[in-house]
């Protein structure tokens, strides 16, 4: 990645955040950002990774969107990202929350094989990255379970809420067909309008009964 689309990246993170009105990023944060996006750009080459790539777009949507459901992870200190393909939101929640343990779930070997450099690459001590379907994963240890994967997310949605345990909790990246789909699932159900965007929604879910 050429310094002027690093420069460029870095700028519109700046302003992506500011926009979000979130909390400033330091400059250890900033970086590490910038280190994902740069390599990010480069695997995108070999694998599809994401089509979002461009610097101001791959800023607003990817990162600044990911730090921005960060503000409603409320006290989990354990946090699985279910099909977390180029680390989103694992990899910004995991820079912004050194206090919190975050797994990164990739069935994909390649993606988790990007998963696992990245996590070399940030020095992400409080990441972990495990290559797995959802369906043959032990999650029941997680206070916090999220997903941006939103084509799998509304497939697997249903047998995830119904497993949830009472003190775990699902936060999706999704629109607003989803969140119409699970008032009837969960009793306990917030919603958050993510700024600049066309009606996408941070959704935290409880399940029904165990919720209560």
């Amino acid at each position: 990645m050429t310094a002027e689309i690093e420069n460029e990246f870095r700028e519109a993170l700046d302003e992506a955040v500011a926009a979000f009105k979130l909390d400033e990023l330091t400059e250890e944060h900033a970086t590490q950002l910038t280190r994902h996006y740069s390599l990010m750009r480069r695997w995108n080459q070999r694998i599809n990774l994401t089509r979002i790539i461009e610097p101001r777009e791959a800023a607003k949507l990817h990162y600044a969107e990911s730090l921005f459901g960060a503000r409603f992870i409320a006290g989990a200190k354990t946090v699985l990202d279910i099909g977390s393909g180029a680390g989103f939101p694992a990899i910004p929640i995991a820079v912004a929350r050194t206090d919190i343990r975050v797994t990164a779930l990739e069935a994909n070997n390649k993606k988790s094989l990007f998963l696992k450099e990245a996590k070399d690459e940030l020095e992400l001590r409080n990441l972990e990255v495990v290559t797995a379907r959802l369906e043959e994963f032990d999650w029941s240890g997680y206070d916090l379970l999220t997903s941006r994967a939103l084509d799998r997310a509304g497939f697997a949605f249903p047998a995830v809420i119904g497993r949830l345990t009472p003190k775990q909790r699902l936060l999706l990246f999704c629109g607003p067909e989803l969140v119409e789909e699970s008032k009837r699932d969960v009793t306990s159900l917030e919603i958050h309008s993510i700024p600049m965007s066309d009606g996408r929604l941070v959704a935290v879910l409880q399940s029904p009964e165990k919720g209560r």
